[in-house]
């Protein structure tokens, strides 16, 4: 009697390790963590994020833990240890300082793959996700530069190393040589204040096209702006809703689209470590719905180039 139980209990227990092991097993999507430096209500950036682990939710009936201002190691390290408790094993972090986090803490978990956003590092379970804003910034530049009529252009970015913003700048000049384009940089991606204030000044050099290229502050400015009768580019959202007379198209991340097919690939063991890439070809990054003032022959214009472009793989011929 003694050994059947001892059999049975050996049984039960293997069982159990083995549903363990089929729980987390790679190919076999769980529940979703998500870590923001930030917030998920900036209408940008943060709620991208939180609309995509949603869209997770959805499509494969899983769990998504939400955690904000996660902007330390110590913080990383506590929500992870907790989201692995509750099963999760696809965490994402989104912006680029969790890179050097992840990177500190994976070989401690394992069964988890982290992903995160514009890093270098990876390991077997990190993997790194690129934005090329370089050519949705020209093409934006290309369309304000034919909308312009007094020939000053704004550009209010994050950080002046923005690609999205280098290519707005070249895709103006590339149009029309004659623009005055003027950088104004806030150094940081959510103060408003400074961004408005910068803003205000820029109105007093008679500028009629701004290009707000920062997750906190692009939505009060393209409201500011449309108050004075000021063109804008709308950022990683489509933002024409915003102002339709005034929003004469978006720079758009579709990051509800991305978070989900990432899932998708990891649920189907496709999910490569390293560093993936994605482009202006891609259907994850794209101009937005052209304003109501902007001429069909003007629409028409920036689409030839920007086909133009798809095909040859060559920007500004």
């Amino acid at each position: 009697m003694r050994i059947v139980w001892t059999m049975m209990v050996v049984i039960m227990a293997t069982t159990i390790l083995t549903s363990c092991g089929q729980l987390f097993d790679r190919g076999q999507l769980n529940n979703v963590g998500l870590l923001v430096d930030g917030t998920i209500h900036d209408e940008t950036w943060g709620k991208g994020a939180y609309l995509g682990v949603l869209n997770i939710k959805d499509e494969h009936n899983v769990s998504v833990i939400t955690k904000e201002n996660v902007n330390s190691l110590r913080k990383t390290e506590e929500y992870v240890k907790d989201m692995d408790r509750q099963g999760v094993n696809l965490i994402f972090g989104h912006g680029a300082s969790f890179g050097k986090y992840f990177d500190q803490i994976n070989e401690y978990y394992p069964n988890i793959h982290f992903v995160y956003f514009n890093g270098n590092t990876f390991d077997n379970n990190i993997t790194s996700i690129h934005f090329d804003g370089y050519d949705m910034g020209y093409f934006a530049g290309v369309l304000s530069a034919q909308m312009t009529k007094l020939k000053k252009i704004a550009i209010i970015s994050a950080f002046q190393n923005q690609p999205e913003v280098q290519g707005f700048f070249e895709g103006v000049k590339d149009t029309d040589p004659s623009i005055r384009v003027i950088l104004r940089s806030v150094f940081d991606w959510y103060d408003q204040k400074r961004a408005l204030s910068l803003f205000n000044n820029l109105m007093d050099d008679g500028i009629d096209v701004v290009y707000p290229a920062g997750d906190g502050f692009n939505v009060p400015i393209i409201e500011k702006a449309s108050e004075h009768d000021i063109y804008s580019i709308g950022y990683i959202n489509d933002q024409h809703d915003i102002s339709p007379k005034y929003v004469l198209t978006s720079t758009i991340q579709d990051l509800e689209k991305l978070y989900l097919e990432i899932a998708n690939q990891y649920n189907r063991d496709e999910l490569p470590s390293g560093i993936i890439s994605y482009g202006f070809d891609d259907q994850y990054v794209y101009l937005g719905k052209y304003g109501d003032t902007v001429p069909e022959s003007t629409r028409e214009r920036v689409e030839e180039a920007i086909q133009q472009y798809l095909k040859s793989g060559r920007i500004g011929d």
